[in-house]
């Protein structure tokens, strides 16, 4: 409603406060002779009534009201496009404008699902997401008030009192903030814009929980001032603020470009809730120079900020305190040797990873059903998941002997998934308010894959625990010789993509399900690549099996009494031939076609399918324009028919 009072006040101060005086009285003599006109023409047509004319001479009447009706009123809507408008009398509030420029560049990954937004006030209908980084050791989040998180059991749960992300805050009356998450790249942005009268002026400050060197938190700040006047930046960094015990220390160290950088050094204990046990914490960041800046017109102002993060586990409290020492000295060796990077190779090491991570995916057709899970909340529940999982495969200081023993892990995923399929299990889709929320998630998470074959899978770090929940996501076991789908056909009423799931030293396998025209679902398989022959066949392996390639294959849906899996894959060929022969049913037929509303509720949110939105629109206009003449009907019948009658019997 807001919007609509908005479009008409715009819509007059257009015509009455753009348009030349001349102009307007112009308008105003027009229409005020159309309405003149109109007049005589409507007395025109009572005293044709009253002659009782010709009926056709009236509806020509009318047909020429009408067409002055119409015409007037476009010209009405037109007369700001023919004269233009002037800056001066309506002006957009150009703040938005200067952030919704720096977010057009979001706008795709956004459309995605690859990237979320938190704007400072949540809008009407947005949802609320954690703008969260995290490395399987640490995490933090830009739009939350808590510190840091380290590791503690299945997830990044146990909060350190350390603030270790510096906040650029512009001095101007009004600045607009915005949060941005780009879960493709692991990266997070905080984003401020300013407006002044000669143009947009822009702070960014771009964090990550670095992959490949998980001690690493990274952030660079960056304030862009392309307009002719100055402004002042204050900054803020807390540090450790709150912790009980803490000792903190300052240093300073060379970084690359031959420049003395200081830091400082927190350490102490952090208590474990609920336990007699500690764990020793060491933590170092970059110092800002100056609380406050000037930064000139023209110029663009950046900063590079290191956070170096080491802890033990859990330890009873004299152990730990005897752990502090060699901490502080790890966080001084990394501080050293971070700060001689540069921060465009620190940056393309991070997004290199994650970029590595998502080769494989999982995706979903879009349903408007009510409760439904789409794309955006798996990828964002993805996401916080590998953020609180270690990427052993990609840290630089795993060895080449563990390197090997889990890329055999993940490429024979023995016994892993081995239950139900969760896309529709509520308790692990919940939108997390904050990142104890994201913790328990992906607690829930790491226990229903451990605990349904899949701990191996686990214990391989990130891209394990990836390919155990795409597996889980269509309820795809791996046994000792094959992969069967045992998803029931009946659930099969949305499209799925299972893309590039480990099979072997050199195979990745897609798994497609379409929904076709005639309502009856159909599997698609193919190969990315392959060492070896692979084949495939359906539901109790009666036909023969077909030989899989890089071009999709086709195979129908088939349900059998009792339910069995509806897709086996394997290298082995004689395996294949004789699962027919331990494959014992009933009955077996293809799954019939899915009803008609089922499908409708998933494509358009109601039952009663995709009818166009002119086609409501001209229903209740037909009610209307009937109700309408319902009521003329009476008036004329009841109203004007007891004065008739008044005025034949009146004396």
């Amino acid at each position: 409603m807001k919007d609509g009072f908005w479009l008409l006040k715009r819509l007059f101060l257009c015509i009455f406060g753009v348009l030349p005086k001349a102009t307007l009285m112009w308008i105003r003599s027009t229409i005020q002779a159309a309405v003149s006109s109109l007049g005589s023409l409507n007395s025109k047509i009572k005293r044709e009534r009253a002659a009782n004319h010709d009926g056709e001479t009236v509806m020509r009447s009318r047909k020429v009201v009408l067409i002055i009706l119409f015409v007037l009123a476009l010209f009405y809507y037109l007369v700001p496009y023919f004269f233009g408008g002037s800056s001066t009398t309506f002006q957009p509030d150009t703040v938005e404008e200067c952030l919704e420029e720096r977010l057009s560049e979001f706008h795709t990954a956004i459309g995605a699902g690859d990237a979320f937004v938190q704007h400072e006030r949540v809008q009407e209908g947005e949802t609320h997401n954690v703008i969260y980084v995290g490395n399987g050791r640490m995490a933090v989040s830009v739009n939350s008030a808590n510190g840091l998180f380290i590791r503690l059991n299945r997830a990044l749960s146990l909060p350190v009192k350390y603030w270790p992300l510096v906040f650029a805050n512009i001095k101007k009356e009004r600045v607009l903030e915005t949060n941005v998450l780009d879960i493709r790249s692991g990266l997070a942005y905080k984003i401020q814009a300013v407006r002044n009268p000669s143009g947009c002026i822009h702070s960014g400050s771009q964090v990550y929980a670095h992959r490949s060197r998980p001690s690493y938190l990274v952030q660079d700040i960056r304030i862009q001032n392309p307009t002719k006047y100055a402004i002042q930046v204050e900054f803020d960094q807390v540090g450790a603020s709150g912790w009980t015990g803490a000792v903190t220390e300052m240093k300073q160290v060379s970084s690359q470009t031959g420049q003395t950088v200081q830091y400082r050094v927190s350490r102490g204990l952090v208590e474990i809730p609920e336990s007699e046990s500690v764990v020793a914490v060491a933590i170092g960041s970059v110092v800002m120079k100056d609380t406050a800046v000037t930064i000139l017109p023209g110029t663009t102002q950046t900063y590079h900020l290191l956070t170096v993060v080491h802890y033990t586990k859990p330890a009873a409290r004299a152990d730990a305190e005897g752990y502090l020492a060699s901490l502080v000295t790890q966080v001084d060796q990394d501080m050293s040797k971070g700060l001689g990077f540069a921060d465009k190779h620190l940056r393309q090491q991070h997004t290199r990873v994650w970029g590595k991570l998502w080769e494989s995916g999982f995706s979903i057709s879009h349903s408007k059903a009510a409760g439904m899970v789409n794309g955006d909340k798996v990828n964002r529940t993805l996401y916080y998941v590998l953020s609180n999982v270690p990427a052993p495969m990609h840290d630089l200081s795993t060895s080449k002997k563990d390197r090997a023993a889990i890329e055999k892990v993940l490429h024979y995923p023995d016994r892993c998934y081995q239950g139900h399929y969760t896309i529709d299990a509520e308790t692990l889709w919940i939108e997390p308010e904050d990142e104890d929320e994201i913790a328990r998630v992906v607690t829930t998470w790491m226990i229903t894959l451990e605990k349904h074959g899949c701990e191996f899978m686990v214990q391989a770090g990130a891209e394990g625990v990836l390919q155990a929940m795409i597996l889980s996501l269509g309820a795809l076991h791996f046994h000792n010789q094959h992969l069967e789908l045992n998803m029931d056909p009946r659930n099969l009423h949305r499209d799925f993509v299972f893309r590039r799931l480990n099979y072997g030293n050199n195979t990745h396998v897609n798994i497609s399900v379409t929904v076709g025209d005639d309502n009856k679902a159909s599997i698609y398989v193919s190969l990315d690549r392959n060492d070896r022959p692979y084949y495939a066949c359906d539901a109790g392996c009666l036909d023969m099996p077909v030989q899989l390639s890089n071009a999709w294959q086709r195979f129908p849906v088939k349900l059998t009494e009792p339910l069995t899996g509806i897709l086996y894959i394997t290298a082995d060929k004689q395996h294949m031939e004789e699962l027919k022969h331990s494959i014992h049913v009933k009955e077996i037929k293809e799954a019939p076609a899915h009803e008609h509303h089922v499908l409708a509720l998933h494509k358009h949110g109601h039952h009663f399918g995709g009818l166009p939105t002119l086609f409501w629109v001209s229903i209740a206009f037909l009610i209307i324009i009937f109700h309408m003449f319902l009521f003329k009907l009476i008036y004329n019948e009841y109203c004007q028919g007891q004065e008739r009658y008044r005025s034949r019997y009146n004396l």
